[in-house]
């Protein structure tokens, strides 16, 4: 099974529906958890903020070289962050995330955006 992580600054809801969602696949091939922390996995995938105006963020960067396939949302400014509009885009891209998470075993980072309805990968 495969674990994906998702930040504790994600909606506690969205993840819970993500939770829910996945709860009545069968075979069960994915497991959410909503984490600040991340145990040790194969491979392990994380949902995280990233709040680098150029580039990626430090915390993205070091997700990057420990091994994990990353999915960062863009965050410029905290005071814009729309929860709604974010657990939208979330969950429109999710299908697109399980396909690239099957298909990538190896490392990679992935960056999306509120107005932005696509992943665009950055490694």
């Amino acid at each position: 099974m495969i674990k994906i992580y998702l930040d504790t600054n994600f909606p506690k809801n969205l993840i819970t529906a993500l939770q829910s969602i996945h709860s009545i696949q069968n075979p069960q091939e994915f497991d959410i958890i909503r984490a600040q922390h991340i145990s040790d996995s194969e491979s392990p995938v994380i949902f995280l903020f990233d709040k680098g105006k150029k580039g990626l963020d430090i915390v993205t960067e070091k997700h990057f070289e420990a091994g994990f396939r990353v999915f960062a949302f863009k965050l410029y400014s905290e005071a814009k962050l729309d929860l709604f509009k974010l657990s939208l885009t979330v969950l429109n891209l999710w299908p697109t995330a399980l396909e690239q998470i099957k298909k990538n075993s190896d490392p990679f980072v992935f960056t999306f955006k509120n107005s932005l309805r696509s992943l665009k990968k950055v490694k």
